[in-house]
C-alpha cells in the first residue's frame, strides 16, 4: 500500500494530520516525502502543499490570535524570539508593532540572544507553528484557514491496464507510462506543475526499480541512480542547483555514513 492510500483512508482527518506533520517535518526530509507522494499521487500533493504553513504565516495572523498563542505558554516568548532571531529588523519591528502587549518584551528576549543556530531556530517556529495548531482545532482561533481537496480526490483508484495518463487540475500533464496488471509497469514520466519534466524511470509491479533521473524544474539533473523494489540502492549522484556534484551510497533505502 502507499503512503497516500493509507491517508486517503482517514479522509480530510488524515489529510490534516499529514499536512500537520509536514509543516514541522525538517526541510530535507520534507522533500523526500513531497517527492514520494507527488511520484505517487500529484493532484492529491498539490492540495497538501496547498495547505502547508510556515513561520512567515504565523506572523501574518491577527493580532488577537498571536496573543492567545503567546499567552499559552510562559516561556514561549523566549521561544519566539529564536524563531525570530536573524530576520531584517524591520519585519521584527513591524511584528512586534501588531502586538503592543509584548513588544517590549520579544526585544527584551531577542537582546539576552547571541546566537541561534539553524537547529534551534527551527526547532523554535516547529514548536509555534503546533501550538497555533492545536489552538485552531480547539476552536480558540482561527488559525490558517483550510482550502481541502474535493471528496474524489480521497477514492483510491485502481488504474486500467494500458497506457495511462495523469493530469494536474489546470490540465498539464502530471504523469504518463504504462499500467499492467492495475500497477505501474516499465517505462514511466513524471512533470512538474509547470510542464516540466521531473522524474523518469522504469517501474515493476508497482516499485520503482533500475535508473531513475530527478531534475529541477529549469530542467538540470538534480539527482540519479537505482532503484531496487522502491528503495535506493548503490551509489546515487546529486548535483545542487549550481551544477556541484555530490555522491551517496545507498542500502535498502537507507544512506551509509561515510
Amino acid at each position: 500500500m502507499g503512503m497516500l492510500e493509507r491517508i486517503k483512508k482517514k479522509h480530510f482527518e488524515g489529510f490534516k494530520e499529514f499536512v500537520l506533520n509536514m509543516e514541522t517535518t525538517g526541510s530535507l526530509k520534507r522533500q523526500q516525502i513531497l517527492m514520494a507522494g507527488i511520484l505517487e499521487d500529484p493532484v492529491f500533493m498539490t492540495y497538501v502543499m496547498m495547505n502547508v504553513r510556515n513561520f512567515n504565516d504565523f506572523m501574518t495572523l491577527p493580532s488577537e490570535e498571536i496573543d492567545k498563542v503567546l499567552l499559552k505558554q510562559e516561556q514561549l516568548l523566549s521561544v519566539l524570539a529564536k524563531g525570530l532571531f536573524g530576520m531584517p529588523e524591520e519585519k521584527i519591528t513591524e511584528f512586534t508593532q501588531a502586538i503592543p502587549k509584548f513588544t517590549s518584551k520579544i526585544k527584551d528576549e531577542l537582546s539576552y540572544l547571541k546566537e541561534v543556530t539553524p537547529m534551534e531556530k527551527e526547532g523554535a517556529r516547529y514548536h509555534i507553528l503546533k501550538i497555533v495548531r492545536k489552538l485552531q482545532m480547539q476552536e480558540q482561533i482561527g488559525g490558517f484557514k483550510w482550502n481541502l481537496p474535493p471528496q474524489d480526490l480521497f477514492q483510491v483508484k485502481t488504474p486500467k491496464d494500458g497506457s495511462s495518463k495523469t493530469f494536474f487540475e489546470s490540465g498539464i500533464l502530471a504523469a504518463e507510462g504504462e499500467v499492467t496488471k492495475s500497477k505501474r509497469s516499465n517505462f514511466w514520466k513524471h512533470y512538474y506543475d509547470s510542464g516540466k519534466l521531473m522524474a523518469e524511470g522504469e517501474y515493476q509491479e508497482g516499485l520503482k526499480t533500475n535508473v531513475w533521473v530527478y531534475y529541477y524544474g529549469n530542467g538540470d539533473i538534480k539527482s540519479q541512480g537505482r532503484y531496487r523494489s522502491d528503495l535506493k540502492q548503490g551509489i546515487w549522484k546529486e548535483w545542487d542547483r549550481n551544477g556541484v556534484a555530490a555522491e551517496a551510497e545507498f542500502h535498502e533505502g537507507v544512506k551509509k555514513e561515510s
